[in-house]
């Protein structure tokens, strides 16, 4: 008797969490980016916030949440969890901040949920200023350096996607640059306009009107394959000579404190989320894809990209 009543309890308890589920959510749920606005991660959130909203009627708001490069995204959801409705979202390049001991109070896969991945990016690309007198394709680009070394500034944030970009292409190439820590995505791009720096690493969708209008050079993206970009064809790095290829997944993550049937739910928003015209419009326009993996996919995927990463940073790890 006593065992058919324990069994009877915890039936009615699965029974009570699933009717929570049926009205989730019941009020917003905050995507915190750990970014300033203008960027990649932040254009991308808030695009996945509108097909949340179009696709499954939930309130989805961005909350920016800059700073040691998502350290301070990442420790504010641990400690302030609203388990299901906050919602850490950024890439992979915690995996090159986390190897890189920047991250000492936390591990993402050990002590996050990953909820699914809705985008992944190989449109990564190495820019200049078109006016650039020194160099004006990848050719000409590494002869200056061979013959300048670790001269030609390389704009990056340290432990950042971009970080890891370059460390690769220094060792495809064999050259070395100026690597300086030029701060977000927009100051890279002013800075590049202005001239006060030759190369900057970036999303080409990002720069996308500045490639267009012949203002900024694109050297090269990192991926398998050529992009079209308006009129313009994006040549790959690897065609020319240097295999240099990234994607740049970007995912959800709750504390682990999270329900697993919460985590289920914003990954089938997350599903329904990519298929809409508007959200695949954006991606088609930034260069980016639609992507839907599983939870359990995502972490997968997260852990076999963090080892990759691992080749290229051996020598910052400790």
């Amino acid at each position: 008797m006593k065992k058919l009543v324990a069994l009877l309890l915890a039936a009615l308890m699965l029974l009570g969490a699933a009717s929570a589920l049926v009205d989730y959510p019941e009020r917003a749920i905050e995507l915190i980016v750990p970014a300033n606005p203008g960027g990649d991660t932040d254009a991308n959130a808030r695009a996945l916030a509108a097909a949340l909203n179009e696709t499954m009627g939930w309130n989805v708001i961005v909350t920016n949440m800059s700073g040691g490069a998502g350290a301070v995204a990442f420790e504010d959801a641990l400690s302030n969890p609203d388990d299901g409705y906050r919602f850490v979202f950024y890439h992979s390049g915690a995996c090159i901040t986390q190897m890189m001991g920047m991250y000492e109070d936390f591990n993402v896969l050990d002590d996050f949920k990953l909820a699914g991945m809705p985008v992944l990016d190989y449109s990564n690309a190495f820019v200049i200023n078109a006016e650039n007198e020194k160099f004006s394709d990848v050719e000409s680009l590494v002869a200056y350096m061979k013959d300048h070394p670790a001269e030609v500034t390389f704009a990056t944030e340290t432990g950042s996607f971009t970080h890891l970009h370059v460390l690769a292409f220094e060792q495809a190439a064999g050259v070395k640059f100026n690597i300086v820590d030029a701060g977000t995505a927009a100051q890279k791009t002013t800075e590049l306009l202005g001239k006060r720096l030759d190369v900057i690493g970036t999303q080409a969708g990002l720069v996308g009107d500045y490639l267009k209008t012949n203002q900024f050079t694109c050297l090269g993206i990192l991926a398998d394959e050529e992009l079209q970009l308006g009129d313009l064809q994006l040549k790959t790095l690897k065609e020319q000579g240097y295999d240099v290829v990234f994607s740049k997944f970007f995912y959800l993550a709750a504390p682990n404190a999270a329900d697993d049937a919460v985590i289920a739910k914003m990954n089938e928003g997350l599903q329904q989320a990519i298929t809409s015209e508007t959200f695949k419009a954006y991606c088609a326009n930034a260069l980016v894809n639609p992507t839907y993996m599983t939870p359990e996919e995502t972490e997968q995927y997260y852990g076999e990209q963090y080892d990759i990463y691992a080749q290229y940073l051996a020598d910052y790890i400790d």
